[in-house]
């Protein structure tokens, strides 16, 4: 019987330290969520622009924690324009690029973001024709992105973590 319970006992705990030895796998097409550390507004930033996010849920398979809550993500606008006359919307397209994780080592990310302003071309047009030209002069509305605000983004290929 002793010998029974202390086989049982070594292949329970053979088989935990083998789980815990596997590598953590990443696949292609994972989905996390990212939060703005920043607030955005197509009035204020520029093309070009470096953007600071972070992880917002942990990524977990199974019992096992992949990848943690907070984990540093960056990105960068690839387009950021102000708002116009004749009621053109501004717009910001967001770039994210990749992930940090703690020991440094760096996950690609993929994902473009986009976003317009409301385009106010035909009220502005419309009412310079009726009320007066001045109304060209109309602005259509700017971007704008909270601190906080998330996105879904994607593992751009297999890691071992």
């Amino acid at each position: 019987m002793k010998k029974t319970l202390l086989t049982l006992f070594v292949v329970i705990i053979a088989a935990s330290v083998y789980a815990q030895d596997q590598p953590k796998k990443l696949s292609e097409g994972v989905v996390l969520t990212v939060g703005l550390m920043q607030k955005l507004s197509s009035k204020v930033n520029h093309t070009g622009d470096i953007i600071d996010m972070q992880v917002t849920e942990p990524y977990i398979i199974g019992d096992r924690v992949i990848l943690n809550k907070g984990l540093k993500v960056s990105g960068h606008l690839t387009e950021c324009t102000k708002a116009k006359g004749m009621g053109k919307p501004g717009t910001i397209n967001i770039s994210v690029d990749y992930l940090t994780l703690e020991d440094g080592r760096i996950i690609k990310l993929t994902s473009d973001l986009k976003q317009e302003g409301k385009n106010r071309t035909g009220s502005a047009i419309a009412e310079a024709v009726v009320l007066t030209p001045f109304f060209l002069l109309k602005k259509g509305k700017e971007v704008t992105y909270d601190i906080g605000q998330t996105f879904k983004v994607y593992v751009a290929k297999d890691y071992d973590i």
